[in-house]
């Protein structure tokens, strides 16, 4: 049954049924038609022939048939051969003499109406009437009018083609034109198959060996090593067609794809796991501090000055922020690597905001030592933007500034209006002036769980997510952020935004 199942089989199959149905169909017309060609040529070389016959023979007396009178004749017409049956018939079609023998005849009467219209004008051959010697077999046939004194008395009736002959005929064919005819139907039929077998081997062989290449392909999980199809490689054949070239092409670029997509999903699945390993320790630090000055305020409650528990609670406040702020950027990463964040556009001065992100930080920047700066302070320069996520990545990329600025350092954020792809961008740049980054660092800096080793202060709340988190803020904005870094000369952060234009 697997024969079946397969395209090659099924294609001949489908082949030679089609083609016995053709070859059939194709020689019961030609018999058919030649068969009506040779009655039709038979029929007109014969028309004359009844009026012919009665210009020669006696076929009235007294003015009128008389059937005893015609047994002579007939003995004299068949002197022509044995291919004519002779009939005579009366007005009405009855038979009323004819020249076969009397057990022969099947029926006594034929129709008028095939005579008559052979009789008429523009008459179309073959013509067939009815053939006594048989119930139902009518057969082509020549006629004319018996007269007297301008009176139709009857018909003269031949049939053309006797018995005896449709039997040598048939005998003949039967005995050597069959035959022959077989003998030149099947060999045609055996060669037509066997040429139609070895074409649709030849069509479909790229394509099994195809399968099988392919086959191989997955079972041997090449598609994991990167490498190609072998009928790629090896496809010189003259058999092999552009189909099947592409169709392989297509199937190797989904498998090297998959490959490359799968490599991305081990790598991602990596990181996720060093990811909780990060964030587990780095939440577990602020918490166990917690907990500890907790506990150690109830301890001592009781036996602690308010100045100390002042303290105690402090530095538990202070962990507690620090925990929440690392739980907040965790789900936050999570949230927005589902996909399902939404960007709400609009426009925005992008140099106010970036003033009032400054201006949230100019604490901070004096307790390190660090100025802050905008340039230029073009209000009237704005951004297609989603106002509350640019705010965050300026956020994060000025605290992420902050923390690797020594004192004495400074951060800006610039702005430039540039012109690619046709379309107005707003190219934007923070950059410090803090101790850089290792080289080697650099292609990792955006890694969710990455923190590199240049860190001035000692907060413990950076959990190496929030060049993660701006990176992805920048993507659901269709952008990329890029790093260029020295060590001891600073870090700079750069992305293009589209500029919004009024209309």
């Amino acid at each position: 049954m697997n024969l079946f199942k397969r395209l090659t089989s099924r294609l001949i199959i489908l082949f030679v049924i089609v083609f016995v149905t053709i070859a059939m169909t194709f020689l019961w017309f030609m018999g058919n038609s030649s068969r009506s060609f040779e009655q039709q040529a038979t029929q007109a070389l014969h028309e004359e022939l009844a009026a012919h016959m009665l210009l020669e023979t006696q076929i009235l007396r007294f003015g009128e048939i008389d059937p005893a009178a015609l047994e002579h004749t007939f003995h004299n017409m068949m002197l022509l051969g044995p291919a004519f049956e002779i009939y005579v018939t009366d007005k009405q079609g009855k038979l009323l003499a004819y020249s076969a023998e009397e057990s022969k005849i099947k029926r006594k009467q034929v129709s008028l109406t095939p005579i008559k219209e052979f009789l008429g004008e523009g008459t179309q051959f073959p013509l067939v009437g009815d053939d006594p010697r048989h119930p139902t077999r009518q057969k082509i046939f020549s006629a004319a009018p018996i007269l007297h004194d301008n009176t139709l008395q009857g018909y003269l009736y031949v049939i053309i083609g006797s018995e005896l002959e449709d039997k040598i005929i048939a005998n003949l064919t039967n005995n050597k034109l069959l035959s022959e005819t077989l003998i030149l139907v099947i060999s045609a039929l055996m060669f037509a198959l066997l040429v139609g077998v070895i074409l649709i081997w030849l069509i479909t062989r790229p394509l099994t060996n195809l399968t099988a290449s392919v086959l191989e392909y997955e079972q041997q999980q090449l598609w994991q090593k990167g490498k190609k199809i072998s009928l790629i490689q090896n496809n010189t054949s003259w058999l092999s067609s552009v189909e099947e070239v592409q169709l392989a092409g297509v199937i190797e670029n989904m498998s090297l794809n998959i490959a490359n997509q799968f490599e991305q999903l081990k790598i991602k699945d990596i990181q996720r796991k060093e990811l909780l390993s990060y964030i587990s320790h780095d939440l577990r630090t602020p918490l166990s501090s917690l907990t500890g000055y907790i506990e150690t305020w109830q301890s001592r409650f009781s036996k602690t000055s308010d100045k100390d528990s002042v303290h105690y609670i402090e530095v538990a406040h202070r962990n507690a922020m620090v925990l929440s702020g690392l739980v907040e950027q965790v789900f936050e990463l999570a949230h927005l690597e589902t996909g399902s964040v939404e960007v709400h556009r609009e426009p925005i001065a992008v140099a106010e905001l970036a003033q009032d992100i400054m201006d949230s930080f100019a604490l901070r920047a004096q307790d390190a030592g660090v100025t802050l700066d905008v340039s230029p302070k073009d209000t009237s320069l704005q951004v297609d933007a989603d106002i509350a996520k640019l705010e965050r990545v300026f956020g994060n990329l000025v605290a992420n500034a902050i923390r690797h600025t020594p004192p004495g350092g400074n951060i800006v954020i610039r702005f430039s209006s540039v012109t690619f792809d046709n379309q107005e961008k707003v190219h934007i740049t923070v950059q410090d002036s803090g101790i850089g980054i290792a080289k080697d660092q650099l292609p990792r800096v955006f890694e969710a769980h990455f923190r590199a080793s240049n860190k001035v202060d000692s907060e413990s709340g950076n959990a190496g997510l929030g060049l993660a988190i701006v990176k992805a803020l920048l993507a659901l904005h269709h952008s990329d952020i890029e790093v260029a870094s020295k060590e001891k000369e600073g870090t700079s952060f750069s992305f293009y935004l589209p500029r919004y234009q009024i209309a």
